[in-house]
């Protein structure tokens, strides 16, 4: 619907960001006791929406006990992933809606693929309400509604255009991920002086990438109080190169376009569910399985998000939150893993820690062929040597096998034009 112009949807939103963001942040310090207490009232809510209302689940006759209910209910439900899904599309569908416009959120496809999940109306405002108080979990520094912010990543100028542009509406001031160099390096820093913003968000490779420009010149930006990634993972050596140089904390965001969990990092390096707004479970392959609380159209209930996740050895904080830890970190999709020779599958962490030793590389990207033998392609802080590669190929093999490994030397790992992302490994081999 349109008003004067104006999309009454996208205003309900706004709206709702400006009277429930000051509640997300009180209640990300709900006692444990009391956010289960909530996300519980929530589970009932969407469990007795799907049961009543979506014909996929009503047909499974599921008995769920809402008269004595806890959330033991919800392993009742079977998980369900994207195949089946989009094989029985209008089943998932609640009947209030099965007639009605919607609006939709598409996915990456990354499998080849797309996946589009309805919006619930206030899905918006509720995602950016997430994403405002993750940006406020370092406590050198708090977001308000239209602070200004540097983000780079979600732009990609086309010929002859600038590498930034401002988005004046939302206050977001764009730097083009795909030319951070030392041509571009003054416009760069002039124009993140320029909008005096405290906030840098991105990929975790582009910020790296910036961080290892500025410290190759020198070069200090104070005005910077926390930073931001999401969309890819964060490697632990990005990690501690970009915290080291910054002096703060990184906050780290999990999510899907699906919603149906999102989940960040604090500033003690601890990744916590926003568990008023999804379930996290890990399966026995460490998969994670989300439950969204918000999606009263399409209720996603046990969606296998195809994400592994680290195990979290330690499940409490001392950020003093309420928030549950449900992982240590993302390993990867479940499609990236790697085949060993002898067959054994190998969590990607393996390889990151392999690559941790070799310092003098600056970024790598690993594609494994349908043969098992193995693309290698680096991008130096300084002149590798043919002895350095070699120790490298060894160290990859000891954690593969006695697969083929061929090496290129390339000046910087490119992004997929498409997604903006870099993946550092990938495998062509279908699980």
């Amino acid at each position: 619907m349109q008003l004067a112009g104006i999309n009454t949807r996208n205003l309900a939103n706004g709206l709702y960001i400006i009277n429930n963001y000051s509640k997300y942040l009180a209640s990300q310090y709900f006692s444990p006791e009391k956010m289960k207490e909530l996300q519980l009232r929530k589970l009932k809510l969407i469990l007795q929406t799907a049961v009543n209302t979506v014909p996929f689940y009503k047909t499974l006759n599921l008995k769920i006990d809402f008269n004595n209910f806890s959330e033991i209910e919800l392993q009742k439900f079977p998980v369900v992933t994207k195949s089946i899904i989009k094989e029985h599309y209008n089943s998932f569908i609640s009947e209030k809606y099965a007639h009605k416009k919607l609006q939709y959120k598409s996915t990456s496809g990354s499998s080849g693929q797309p996946f589009k999940v309805p919006k619930s109306y206030y899905s918006d405002g509720i995602e950016q309400c997430m994403m405002f108080r993750a940006w406020s979990m370092n406590p050198a520094y708090k977001y308000s509604f239209h602070k200004p912010c540097i983000v780079l990543r979600s732009f990609s100028p086309k010929v002859g255009e600038p590498p930034f542009k401002v988005d004046k509406i939302l206050n977001y001031w764009y730097l083009s991920p795909f030319d951070i160099n030392q041509q571009n390096l003054a416009t760069y820093i002039q124009f993140i002086k320029k909008s005096k913003a405290q906030l840098l968000r991105g990929y975790p490779s582009s910020i790296y990438i910036l961080t290892l420009l500025l410290k190759e010149n020198n070069i200090r930006l104070p005005q910077i109080k926390t930073l931001f990634t999401s969309s890819e993972n964060l490697l632990p050596h990005y990690k501690k190169v970009i915290e080291d140089y910054w002096q703060t904390p990184l906050i780290d965001w999990y999510g899907q376009n699906e919603r149906t969990v999102t989940v960040q990092m604090c500033e003690h390096g601890n990744y916590h569910n926003n568990d008023e707004y999804g379930i996290v479970e890990l399966d026995e392959k460490n998969q994670i399985i989300a439950t969204s609380l918000n999606n009263n159209i399409m209720p996603l209930i046990r969606y296998a998000t195809n994400d592994i996740a680290i195990p979290a050895t330690n499940k409490t904080c001392t950020c003093k939150r309420g928030l549950s830890i449900p992982f240590a970190g993302i390993d990867g999709r479940a499609d990236d893993l790697l085949i060993k020779d002898d067959n054994t599958i190998i969590a990607t962490v393996n390889i990151y820690n392999a690559m941790e030793k070799f310092p003098d590389v600056k970024q790598f990207k690993i594609i494994q062929q349908t043969d098992k033998s193995i693309q290698l392609f680096l991008s130096e802080n300084t002149t590798l040597s043919q002895e350095y590669i070699c120790a490298i190929e060894m160290e990859l093999k000891q954690r593969l096998g006695n697969v083929l490994i061929t090496t290129e030397i390339v000046n910087e790992i490119e992004r997929n034009k498409n997604t903006e992302k870099i993946k550092s490994i990938e495998s062509l081999i279908k699980l």
